[in-house]
């Protein structure tokens, strides 16, 4: 009995160093497990949080710098942008400090990718801002002959407007290398940039833009570092452009893009200039119908005149801007213009209202002799700049007195202006640089050179109105108005394009093209005195796609819709007006179906070529769920992920 009750004891203690074992054990466990969770938050704070917060502070700090320094841009002071630069760089140093603090990250599947973009995004901020110190360094030393600087200095006050001009002129010589520097650093932010995949990226994450932000980003870069190689190349051709050391004559064509027509608009009148050292002479200003009046041929008129320009029987001077390619109008222009006894010249420039009208808001009101004033300011009687419905008055108004080459007035015009321009404080130099900039680049201005390698340059700078070759999709609508009045002007066009990718990689487009005019027409009762400016419209429509293109369907057009080839394009035609005109407060539309030649791979890629002298159409492009919508100011090429 005794055995057993020491057994049981036995056993019990023996139970109990077990338990008290095991719970020993547990508690450890506990301690441990409680140990390294606390250990893992503490890392989790110092490593991720703490960081995390860190650099958004940072950034908040960075972003607000970077939006003040288009403003300071704006105001042409160089030595503000230069000091905004230093301290955009010094918050853009502390951020990426702080940035490298996640720097662990890099090595994680999926989550490195989006930190290395971060440090991509980091050197092509770097890049930019060091561009920015090259530009302000090269310019620092010319700003007061530019106007960069706040203060004008007396010498330079005094100078002649054609010595400022060469002053000028021989500044940019100097900064041949300088840009050459610029465009290095504009290139490596573009490498850096281009190497982000933006498709993975979201449109909208915590409530930031994130995908339109960097699409814009990306955008800028390419389009400021284009521009630099594209500028680069004629800087050594300025100084002879301009009579540097020989006199420079050109042939200046006036477009009215209020009567579209294919390169911009209706050949209204033109004028001989003559420039020597920087010194504008008009050496004579005419009506395009005085010219046809030498020319003299009666010439056939070919399809497109025959078939959609009423009660036109001869191909004038007048009409021969049928292609959409100013080279190719330039190339049928000449040898008529020649043989109607035209001068020889060393170029050829068209211009249209948009850049007359972009000139005036900067200058104000200007008077031409014999002509009156003239201004950017709205004229109530046609809700328009009183320049655009001046000039119309006087060249298309019935008047009861006799005044010869009423058309005339454009050579006088272009005088006053340039002499306006030219005498005006090298503060507003800039603005007139920047409006003839943007005029180019949106095709209100048009070059021709008869020098090869000159004309080579300006068909680089995309200021040569050329159709492009392209090794994408391509599109470009080409309007030309055949009914008279000045409808063009009161016209807005929304082109909507849904793009469809087969399962087989087979590419279907369907394009509609929304013509409307929310303007009450005019009174056009010409025998009255009435000036007719919002009449019948009537379109001769062209739509230029890649080459081998198949049409499947056209609707809208009164006539069966063609297809040929032309520019290395094939071409779609169609017309309304006859049966059923844009009426003024009316509406038209065309759609054209069609199938691309080619079958769409992981990048879809799509150049929409502008017509010159237009302005105010609206795209719409989708494809798939990707949609894209803009203002066509300038040629634009599109680039979509599939």
């Amino acid at each position: 009995m005794e055995d057993k009750l020491k057994n049981k004891i036995i056993l019990e203690t023996e139970k109990e160093k077990v338990s008290s074992k095991f719970f020993s054990f547990k508690n450890k466990k506990l301690m441990i497990g409680g140990g390294i969770f606390i250990l893992i938050i503490c890392l989790i704070v110092f490593l991720v949080v703490l960081p995390i917060l860190e650099i958004k502070s940072k950034a908040l700090e960075l972003k607000m710098e970077v939006k003040g320094i288009t403003g300071i841009i704006q105001s042409q002071n160089i030595e503000e942008s230069e000091q905004k630069i230093k301290i955009i760089k010094g918050k853009l140093n502390n951020f990426n400090n702080s940035y490298r603090k996640i720097g662990w990250s890099k090595f994680l599947p999926w989550i490195g990718n989006f930190y290395k973009d971060g440090e991509r995004l980091i050197r092509t901020g770097n890049y930019l801002l060091e561009a920015g110190e090259v530009t302000i360094n090269e310019l620092k030393p010319y700003a007061d002959l530019i106007g960069l600087e706040k203060k004008e200095e007396e010498k330079t006050g005094q100078l002649t407007t054609e010595e400022r001009l060469m002053l000028a002129l021989d500044t940019l010589d100097k900064l041949g290398p300088g840009i050459d520097k610029i465009e290095e650093k504009l290139k490596k932010a573009q490498e850096e940039i281009d190497q982000i995949n933006l498709s993975k990226y979201p449109q909208i994450l915590f409530g930031m833009k994130i995908k339109e932000n960097l699409q814009t980003l990306v955008k800028t870069i390419d389009e400021g570092t284009q521009m630099v190689t594209e500028v680069k190349p004629l800087v050594k051709y300025l100084k002879p452009l301009l009579g540097y050391p020989d006199e420079k004559r050109y042939l200046l064509l006036f477009q009215n893009d209020a009567e579209l027509r294919p390169t911009g608009g209706f050949l209204t009148a033109y004028a001989i200039l003559s420039v020597y050292k920087g010194n504008f002479k008009p050496l004579g200003s005419f009506d395009i119908y005085t010219l046809d009046a030498k020319f003299g041929n009666r010439l056939p008129p070919p399809e497109p005149i025959k078939k959609y320009h009423k009660n036109v029987f001869y191909w004038y001077l007048r009409d021969m801007n049928l292609s959409p390619d100013f080279k190719e109008f330039i190339q049928t222009f000449w040898p008529n213009y020649k043989k109607a006894g035209g001068q020889d010249v060393d170029g050829i420039i068209a211009v249209d209202t948009k850049f007359l009208v972009d000139l005036l808001r900067v200058l104000g009101p200007i008077g031409v002799a014999d002509w009156g004033k003239f201004s950017a300011e709205n004229d109530p009687r046609c809700n328009c700049p009183q320049v655009f419905y001046e000039l119309e008055s006087q060249i298309s108004k019935p008047v009861g007195t006799l005044r010869t080459e009423r058309k005339a007035v454009l050579g006088p015009l272009m005088h006053s202006i340039l002499l306006n321009v030219m005498q005006s404080p090298r503060k507003k130099w800039p603005e007139f640089f920047n409006i003839a900039f943007k005029n180019i680049q949106e095709k209100h201005i048009l070059f021709y050179f008869f020098n090869e390698e000159l004309q080579k340059t300006i068909e680089f700078l995309n200021a040569g109105g050329r159709i492009k070759d392209y090794d994408g999709d391509y599109f470009h609508i080409n309007d030309c108005n055949f009914a008279g009045a000045k409808s063009n002007m009161f016209i807005r066009v929304n082109v909507n394009q849904e793009i469809k990718v087969e399962s087989n990689g087979e590419v279907i487009k369907t394009v509609t093209v929304d013509y409307k005019n929310p303007a009450p027409p005019s009174n056009c009762n010409l025998e009255a005195g009435e000036l007719c400016l919002n009449g019948l419209y009537r379109n001769w429509v062209r739509v230029y796609v890649p080459k081998g293109s198949e049409l499947l369907e056209v609707k809208g057009s009164e006539v069966e819709a063609k297809t040929y080839e032309e520019l290395g394009k094939t071409v779609f035609e169609a017309f309304y007006g006859d049966k059923a005109p844009l009426r003024p407060q009316g509406k038209a539309q065309l759609v054209f179906k069609y199938k691309l030649p080619f079958k769409a791979s992981k990048e879809y890629r799509l150049l929409i070529q502008k017509q010159p002298g237009t302005y105010g159409y609206e795209y719409e492009v989708k494809i798939d769920s990707q949609q894209q919508t803009f203002e066509l100011k300038t040629d634009k090429e599109l680039k979509f992920s599939l």
